[in-house]
């Protein structure tokens, strides 16, 4: 059986001066201090899988299956990807929690067609107006 911590607050966290690893410090839930070493593949797993954890969470806590994490929008940035037709599209927290995705041309349109759709009215159903973007 693994070994299991359960931690109760994040304390700090550190990138290594190469930028391999990351450790998480963070109490556990007897205040005894611990620390998680990964790798920063591994910390990329984690990023693409904790938002869909957290709204798992919320979703068996409040027996909702609709609720999901939503963070409020502070900025976003639009610029276009270095050697690509690409665009990147950073959206930021006010508390500074940042990510960045990459559009194509299509993913625009689409994402334009919906906002059009939603500003003349049509705003039922607006995620089964998506396309297929891979």
């Amino acid at each position: 059986m693994p070994n299991e911590i359960d931690g109760a607050s994040l304390t700090t966290c550190q990138v290594a001066p190469d930028g391999q690893y990351v450790r998480l410090s963070f109490e556990d839930a007897h205040g005894s201090p611990c620390a998680l070493r990964l790798t920063s593949g591994c910390v990329q797993q984690l990023v693409m899988t904790l938002p869909q954890l957290l709204s798992r969470a919320l979703q068996a806590q409040c027996a909702d299956q609709t609720l999901r994490a939503v963070f409020p929008l502070g900025e976003w940035r639009l610029e276009a990807a270095a050697g690509s037709q690409d665009f990147i599209l950073t959206m930021i927290t006010p508390e500074g929690f940042e990510v960045a995705f990459s559009l194509s041309a299509a993913a625009i349109v689409g994402i334009t067609s919906v906002l059009e759709q939603h500003s003349s009215g049509a705003e039922q159903g607006l995620t089964g107006l998506l396309p297929d973007w891979n």
